[in-house]
């Protein structure tokens, strides 16, 4: 029985990926609990899991601020710090963790481990000092591995060896694996060094893109997502005060979802589609902006996440952004499928005495 604590949580899109790769291999599993401040993504996640009977936890650094004091590098495996988190967390075998990428994208402000957010990481290495789960996948931007001159990420990949774990990562975009959207994501990933399996050779197999947005997008959606003439103008512009950048609707792979798209920024930024690609008509009749359904289905989620997202009184504006902000469900299902190929997760990878 392999025992999953999700970290950083979300919606749930480690979790459901987890589901559908476990079940498809017969491998038991349990979830013991899941951690999310966000109280929007908490009502989004148990409308669609069943989590009677877990350990939930709102802010990780009830668990791990020690007398008020936040983890660093420096103090996050203190004896102290470790039992609290001990009598608070139970034990598991599984951690996932896509923690806050604001300060590492290009696009946040790209303070690394000096903004608040950034520092999670180090709540990450506490949980892990203290619980020892087999295995962990951590999920960030790309930028994360080269940030401050990679020093970033060679921080991150000390203190997981110095908890004894073989570490690799995984660069992988979402369109690769299943879903028309373009999304590059690291993937930190591992194992205590006392089992006896190994880290993949390569990463997991690239799957042909056999579906388009065109498959994904609704035919008949409400008028509300259509955009105003007003609106229009400024969408399909190419860029302002010196600044150029083309602007493209009706694309085929998706622009990266992002928290912000509820905003309708620029068609250079986010994603607009017209009835000419819709319906293939000759004469543009309307522009329109994703409807929250189609958006979860470019993270791999299916519509029905959305139905009893909305039943629970979430709102599209709070549906867009924690699509923007999920982990793509058909990406890490394939990380999980391939690493069971090496004998992960499975009862046979005993220890080492």
């Amino acid at each position: 029985m392999i025992k999953i604590f999700d970290l950083f949580s979300g919606i749930g899109g480690f979790r459901l990926a987890a589901e559908k790769s476990f079940k498809k291999h017969k491998i038991d599993f349990n979830h013991i609990g899941w951690c999310e401040i966000d109280k929007y993504c908490q009502i989004t996640y148990k409308s669609n899991f069943n989590t009677n009977n877990e350990i939930f936890i709102e802010d990780i650094k009830n668990v791990t601020s020690l007398n008020s004091e936040d983890c660093n590098e420096y103090n996050y495996n203190q004896p102290n710090r470790i039992k609290f988190i001990k009598k608070n967390i139970p034990n598991f075998d599984l951690l996932f963790a896509g923690f806050p990428c604001q300060s590492f994208s290009q696009m946040g402000n790209q303070k690394s481990f000096s903004d608040y957010r950034g520092a999670l990481f180090f709540d990450i290495a506490a949980l892990m000092a203290s619980i020892k789960p087999k295995y962990f996948i951590l999920e960030n931007v790309n930028r994360i591995l080269t940030i401050d001159n990679k020093q970033t990420i060679q921080t991150i990949k000390n203190i997981l060896k110095n908890l004894g774990y073989l570490v690799d990562i995984f660069q992988l975009d979402s369109k690769d694996y299943g879903v028309p959207q373009t999304r590059r994501r690291a993937f930190i990933y591992g194992f205590k060094k006392n089992l006896k399996i190994k880290l993949p050779s390569a990463p997991p197999p690239k799957k042909k893109l056999i579906k388009t947005t065109l498959d994904i997008l609704e035919k008949e959606v409400d008028e509300k997502y259509f955009l105003s003439s007003k609106i229009l103008k400024t969408i399909l512009s190419h860029g302002t005060g010196g600044f150029y950048q083309k602007s493209e609707i009706d694309l085929k792979i998706a622009r990266p979802l992002t928290k912000t798209m509820v905003k309708m920024h620029r068609a250079n930024q986010d994603n607009y589609y017209s009835n000419n690609y819709i319906y293939g008509d000759q004469k543009r009749k309307w522009v329109r902006k994703l409807t929250p359904t189609e958006a979860f289905k470019l993270q791999g989620f299916p519509s029905s996440f959305v139905t009893k997202a909305r039943k629970s009184g979430v709102s599209d504006h709070q549906l867009y952004m924690q699509a923007g902000n999920a982990v793509t469900v058909n990406t890490v299902e394939s990380i999980l499928n391939l690493l069971i190929k090496y004998n992960w997760f499975t009862s046979n990878e005993n220890s080492r005495s």
